[in-house]
């Protein structure tokens, strides 16, 4: 295969496009979002993301002080193994020392050995540097498997940039970029995508600088571009501002978490496509990646959070609006209480129980195979 593109980049080497079948786009395989922190206050105060969710009476917090310290019992849940006596409380809160980290090859074997049993092939990592991205660890789970993995490159939300990301400039964070889709690390690993690339809302200078460059990047080598919005209607168009203004692809570049940035019902239950077709008007992919995500009962946010049944509504208005071939489903697997090995859904729900709950609503066997194997090819393939 030519090293100019036409194949798809795996931590074994590169497949031919036709090779990746079935594919999950957006996945965590191995992750570690503690950023290598070991104790509950310092969690709580050290990743800037959780910092609201920690600040609870039940953990502590006592308002208008700036917190004695950590209660006993939540320090106690805090720092337990996912079992089924706590899931129910893991499902609502999430923070919890050990649902943040996907650390052990055999629980990703046993996952994977779940997903190729119902026709998966594909899963795309997309862990970037400084969340715990773990090459050697791929290579190893992908053998033991037969599943593929694409790895990714990139750098995540502001909290998980390194120490000098102030003084990177754009064209050294491109250069990294490169190096690990051209030369690869930890021995010739190479990555196959940018993303995800982490923003708020609004978005810190280090996170346009990084959205910058990673559009540059990709252009560069011929991956797409993955990226994560904030909590916000406007960052998605953010984005495509940021990317197009960069030179980047809008053809190539992946706008993530679809189904849980717009608000679409404004508490009314009134779905609005209008802002989801308009992003699909840009050019860009759409990323209906939260799947098995059934979680409405810990909304933090004023947008409503579906479920499957509703995801699938939404993804058909914009295959229906003339957008089948700008559609991707994921289930953005990122805490340990999701995976079959501790009660939750799995990467074998998607290509198993979405797809026959797809037939079910009527979506016809052309589209249903256009989203799960087309359209990720087509992302993945270097151009």
């Amino acid at each position: 295969m030519s090293s100019q593109g036409g194949y798809i980049q795996t931590v074994l080497g590169p497949i031919a496009p036709e090779e990746a079948g079935v594919s999950l786009i957006h996945e965590h395989v191995l992750l570690d979002l503690t950023k290598g922190i070991t104790g509950v206050e310092q969690y709580k105060t050290g990743a800037k993301k959780y910092v609201p969710i920690m600040r609870r009476a039940e953990a502590g917090w006592e308002p208008g002080q700036e917190g004695p310290g950590t209660a006993a019992t939540w320090g106690a849940k805090w720092g337990q193994p996912v079992t089924l006596e706590n899931l129910n409380d893991r499902q609502k809160h999430w923070v919890y020392y050990g649902d943040q980290k996907l650390d052990s090859i055999d629980d990703a074997i046993y996952e994977f050995d779940q997903f190729r049993r119902v026709g998966g092939s594909t899963i795309v990592d997309q862990t970037t540097r400084g969340m715990g991205r773990d090459p050697l660890g791929l290579v190893e789970i992908s053998r033991a498997t037969g599943v593929n993995i694409v790895m990714a490159t990139g750098w995540y939300l502001a909290d998980y940039h390194p120490d000098d990301m102030d003084d990177l400039s754009e064209d050294q964070l491109v250069e990294l970029m490169v190096q690990d889709i051209e030369v690869g690390v930890a021995g010739g690993v190479k990555a196959g995508i940018i993303g995800e690339v982490g923003m708020d809302h609004p978005m810190h200078p280090n996170e346009e600088k990084s959205l910058r460059a990673s559009a540059k990047a990709a252009v560069a080598t011929g991956v797409a571009l993955s990226v994560h919005p904030g909590f916000n209607p406007a960052s998605p168009f953010d984005i495509v501002r940021v990317v197009d203004e960069a030179g980047g692809d809008l053809s190539r570049t992946v706008i993530d978490h679809c189904d849980s940035r717009f608000n679409t019902s404004a508490g009314t239950n009134v779905f609005d496509s209008g802002p989801l077709l308009e992003l699909a008007k840009t050019g860009v992919y759409l990323a209906f990646d939260t799947f098995g995500w059934e979680g409405s009962f810990r909304q933090r946010s004023p947008v409503d959070q579906p479920n499957d049944a509703i995801r699938l509504n939404w993804l058909k208005t914009v295959a229906d609006a003339g957008y089948p071939d700008r559609v991707l489903v994921s289930s953005d697997i990122a805490l340990k209480h999701w995976l079959r090995r501790y009660g939750g859904h799995g990467w074998r729900h998607l290509p198993e129980t979405v797809r026959n709950l797809m037939r079910y609503k009527g979506f016809e066997e052309e589209l249903i195979h256009r989203i799960f194997v087309d359209n990720p090819r087509e992302v993945l393939t270097k151009v």
